[in-house]
């Protein structure tokens, strides 16, 4: 019986949640990075270029859920699954949180170019939401969790390339931190993402070709 090629299994939601990450954090608008209730954010939510990142956002971290079951698949052990298990919960709780984000703060921006900057002040009312906001916190620890289970999963498989699934998994742990630097750090952040996946989707492919 062949040995199942993980990077033929691996490739998609390790593509889709490196470039995806990476479009994210380069394309997303900084404007309220100075306040939320300024010009400038007004024009930062009202962009199409907000709703296109967030949504970027948000299916990179539902792509790194997919990652953790299409490894999960691989491996069948229980740190594989409770890597799935953590990172599909993360998702389910993210998701609506950015959907806010998306959508919620674009329509306020919109009505806040048009004049009616009044509706600024909804701004906090949005991100602040109790349930929305305990949701997000949870899914984002559940997130970090995923990816460190996920960098253990794969370095139970041993091999000379146990290390590569570790640079995507401190970045996933390191998630909710980059919400706290500047533009040019959640810039960088980003790319550093899209490298660390595609350094574990070099890895699967030279594991198979060696196995």
């Amino acid at each position: 019986m062949s040995v199942p090629d993980p990077s033929r299994t691996l490739a998609a939601p390790l593509v889709g949640t490196g470039v995806l990450m990476a479009v994210y954090l380069l394309v997303r608008p900084y404007g309220d990075a100075a306040g939320a209730t300024t010009a400038s954010a007004a024009a930062a939510f009202a962009s199409t270029a907000w709703v296109v990142a967030h949504v970027c956002g948000a299916l990179a971290i539902a792509s790194f859920a997919r990652l953790a079951l299409r490894l999960a698949d691989l491996d069948g052990g229980v740190v594989a699954r409770a890597a799935r298990t953590l990172s599909l919960a993360s998702a389910v709780l993210v998701l609506p949180y950015y959907g806010a984000e998306a959508f919620g703060l674009h329509a306020i921006g919109r009505a806040a170019v048009a004049g009616d900057t009044g509706v600024l002040e909804l701004v906090g009312a949005v991100r602040d939401q109790p349930v929305a906001l305990t949701m997000f916190g949870l899914g984002l620890l559940a997130l970090s969790a995923g990816g460190v289970l996920v960098a253990v999963a794969w370095a139970r498989r041993g091999g000379r390339l146990a290390w590569a699934a570790w640079p995507l998994g401190v970045a996933v742990a390191l998630f909710p931190a980059q919400f706290y630097l500047p533009p040019a750090g959640r810039m960088a952040y980003g790319v550093g993402y899209a490298v660390a996946a595609a350094v574990l989707l070099l890895a699967a492919a030279r594991r198979h070709r060696v196995s």
